[in-house]
């Protein structure tokens, strides 16, 4: 499944500090945001009004406090800050606000890096993390995922790369490649350097940074021939950096399932009930298919939510 670039993805001209933003980063928060439209627009409409029904499902604990607090990295373009701050959005953000809002609860945004979701919502200092977050094994042995989208990985390379594509395994074998700090890309990159090493293939290193845009920059300035991310934020990063990158395909890779995920509780089986019948909702009165064209070139739709691990298993 491949990106679809739009220019609805991203409105308005990119000025030169939006440029400096997705290679450099530079935020308050704690995480360097990438690429947002200047003022922080959203093309996307206000939030649905309280579903009684779906309401009736939060458990009471939650239905009490009224306001979630969730965590999220800066990962463009489901998770993007302003440029000279303001509110966050994105597309997984937004879904996030639709789902909770026909819940009846408020949602209150924490930008963190990204290694410290994961922890954060073990800790309980979390209800629940967005930011086309990676539904994985491992990860579903200590959270619980409601997914809402499905993703598939890309390259990004320098626009004067002879890589255009890496079609199989043994494509990547002698790379320097770079991806997010705790990220699937990162476990996903260092599988294929060690299949690299097994078969006898050339030397592949992997180099992770606590940020997506400490990435490109590393890419950027030749000390990585390659980084691996989600398609849409690889095509996010190709679309807004001015010809300096360009898309090489991955030929091979399962499609990725990617949700909400929520810590681990009391509450967790009936809230996320709650959420998956909530995003469910919103699929079928194509409020996620409209907010996924919007502000992620139409990417990733799929037709019903699930719960990973599900309950009954």
């Amino acid at each position: 499944m491949n990106f679809r670039p739009s220019a609805r993805v991203m409105r308005g001209t990119l000025t030169a500090s939006i440029l400096a933003t997705v290679l450099l980063g530079a935020s308050a928060c704690g995480s360097s945001p990438q690429a947002q439209p200047a003022g922080g627009a959203s093309s996307v409409d206000s939030a649905p009004s309280v579903d009684a029904a779906l309401a009736e499902m939060v458990p009471a604990s939650v239905k009490g406090k009224g306001t979630m607090t969730v965590a999220a990295a800066v990962y463009a373009p489901a998770v993007m800050e302003p440029v000279g701050g303001g509110e966050v959005t994105g597309w997984d953000i937004e879904l996030t606000r639709k789902a909770a809002a026909l819940l009846g609860l408020k949602v209150e945004f924490k930008i963190i890096p990204f290694d410290g979701v994961i922890p954060g919502l073990q800790a309980g200092r979390f209800d629940a993390a967005t930011g086309e977050i990676n539904v994985t094994d491992e990860r579903t042995k200590v959270v619980t995922f409601v997914t809402n989208h499905v993703s598939k990985d890309e390259f990004i390379v320098k626009a004067g790369s002879d890589k255009t594509s890496f079609d199989k395994p043994g494509d990547v074998c002698g790379l320097k490649i770079g991806a997010s700090l705790g990220s699937s890309e990162a476990a996903t990159a260092q599988a294929m350097a060690d299949e690299c090493k097994a078969s006898g293939g050339a030397e592949t290193t992997v180099e992770t940074f606590q940020t997506q845009a400490q990435v490109n920059l590393a890419l950027s300035q030749d000390r990585l021939d390659a980084c691996l991310a989600s398609g849409s934020q690889a095509a996010y990063t190709v679309e807004n950096t001015k010809g300096q990158f360009k898309l090489a395909k991955l030929g091979f890779g399962p499609e990725i399932k990617t949700g909400l995920a929520l810590a681990n509780n009391a509450d967790t089986a009936q809230l996320a009930k709650a959420f998956q019948a909530a995003t469910d909702k919103l699929i079928k009165d194509g409020e996620l298919s409209k907010v996924l064209d919007d502000l992620n070139g139409g990417l990733g739709a799929v037709d019903k939510s699930e719960i990973i691990p599900n309950p009954g298993s």
